[in-house]
């Protein structure tokens, strides 16, 4: 049965570490993911929580990093065009060792979080056993019907994190039972960061519902 695998691993063993101890609230989601073996294989991302100039600066300083390129503006995030060098692309064939496709990958807070597609739920368990020298956390497994849709169309984790602590603490009631300098507090994020993964994940919502 084809599975989905959550799985995290540590920017300082895949990718942008550097990077992220430079802008600590940038947040990066992958816009396109090569196939396995490709010679690129994360070659777009979307980079929210810091301006673009911040951001093109810092991963171009990156070790994992070459060529970087901004690509576009929308609103407050930045689409950039990267290469990776030659060991974020062994990590990333290490991830997918038993003919598995990462179908989504999304990077905060010094951690890559990936959602990896497997036919077969016998080759999570090889893939894992590839991982030895690596830090990789498993953190959910479902079998594919149960998942969340693969397509752009869901929130990331963190995206999810935040709209589900403002919920909780009041922030849609009216009159409104937190701020979002309270509830960035108690996420232990910027304000700006927390503008940008609510507005992000509310319009990944509303285009959710309103899709054809």
């Amino acid at each position: 049965m084809s599975t989905i695998v959550k799985a995290s691993l540590p920017a300082d063993q895949f990718a942008l570490a550097e990077t992220f101890a430079a802008v600590p609230d940038a947040e990066f989601d992958v816009v396109r993911l090569a196939s396995q073996g490709a010679e690129r294989v994360v070659p777009l991302l979307w980079v929210s929580g810091v301006d673009a100039d911040r951001a093109g600066a810092a991963m171009a300083a990156d070790p994992s990093t070459t060529d970087v390129e901004l690509v576009s503006r929308r609103n407050h995030d930045s689409l950039f065009r990267v290469r990776w060098t030659a060991r974020v692309r062994f990590v990333t064939q290490v991830l997918v060792e038993e003919n598995g496709a990462i179908v989504s990958a999304n990077g905060a807070d010094g951690e890559w979080t990936f959602r990896i597609l497997f036919p077969e739920r016998d080759d999570v368990s090889a893939t894992y056993d590839a991982c030895g020298d690596y830090d990789v956390d498993i953190e959910e497994i479902h079998p594919l019907d149960d998942a969340l849709p693969l397509g752009g169309s869901d929130l990331t984790d963190e995206q999810f994190a935040t709209v589900k602590a403002a919920l909780a603490t009041g922030y849609y009631e009216v009159p409104r039972g937190t701020t979002l300098e309270s509830l960035a507090a108690d996420l232990g994020v910027s304000h700006q960061a927390l503008s940008e993964r609510l507005r992000r994940g509310h319009r990944t919502l509303i285009e959710t519902v309103l899709a054809p």
